[in-house]
């Protein structure tokens, strides 16, 4: 039997008049703004505010960590309230994220005393003074939560795979409930791209730092081991780097 169309039940229903606008109306809704979709602006001021070799190294960072892969982070995190920074560096992303949504409080911790008074000048300098940061080791440094999201971009495969679960852990226990916790790391295929991207880490770290890469399969069996309900996304680049984008929201 063929379907017969919906026809109108009477003619009211006939025709839906075409909306109008009502003169002198206001709207109480605060307007949605876009007003910079790859935060251009928001890397140059960052970059602007740092020595000549850090500016050479941030320029490098964030030639890695595009602006398109950016904002799709950025639009995962939440847009206000406490979030932590693992391995915060210089405070790029701290910078960045904060522009973006000056609500956001970001806590950052990093093992080197000059990195992280950096971050500071660098906070300082665009603006951000609620911004903080702490001097330690993820794995036993004092840091207070409860935080609404953490991120910790290209941080993981820098800790010994004996590590790895418990410092999750440790963050999870930070989160308040239904937080998020965002990892930006490197899966393990294809191979070229996974050792394109060993190379250029052992270029930086040398060759006594433990590289401890995992599939990203891997790391999602792990977070939701650990009580997270996790999403993923590959992300790819120019350059052959294997991104992968993993979002764990706390359960």
């Amino acid at each position: 039997m063929r379907a017969r169309a919906l026809e109108p039940s009477s003619p009211a229903d006939a025709t839906v008049p075409a909306p109008t606008r009502v003169r002198g109306f206001r709207s109480s809704r605060a307007p949605v703004e876009a007003p910079e979709i790859y935060g251009r602006g928001a890397i140059a001021r960052i970059v602007r505010s740092l020595p000549a070799i850090e500016r050479a190294y941030s320029l490098a960072r964030f030639s890695i960590l595009r602006p398109k892969l950016l904002s799709v982070m950025d639009l995962l995190l939440t847009d206000e309230g406490r979030i932590l920074d693992v391995g915060c560096g210089f405070g790029l992303f701290a910078a960045y994220f904060g522009q973006t949504h000056p609500g956001r409080r970001i806590v950052g911790v990093d093992p080197s005393v000059r990195r992280i008074a950096l971050a500071q000048a660098v906070a300082r300098s665009v603006g951000l003074q609620e911004h903080t940061f702490v001097v330690g080791d993820v794995r036993d440094a004092p840091i207070e939560g409860p935080f609404d999201a953490i991120y910790v971009l290209d941080v993981m495969h820098h800790l010994p795979h004996g590590d790895q679960e418990a410092v999750l852990a440790r963050l999870r226990s930070l989160l308040v409930p239904d937080g998020m916790l965002l990892m930006k790391d490197i899966t393990t295929e294809p191979r070229f791209g996974l050792y394109f991207t060993e190379a250029l880490d052992r270029l930086m770290v040398g060759w006594g730092e433990p590289l401890a890469y995992r599939h990203h399969r891997e790391w999602a069996e792990l977070l939701t081991g650990l009580g997270f309900k996790v999403r993923m996304v590959r992300v790819p680049d120019i350059l052959p780097y294997p991104h992968v984008v993993i979002a764990a929201r706390k359960v």
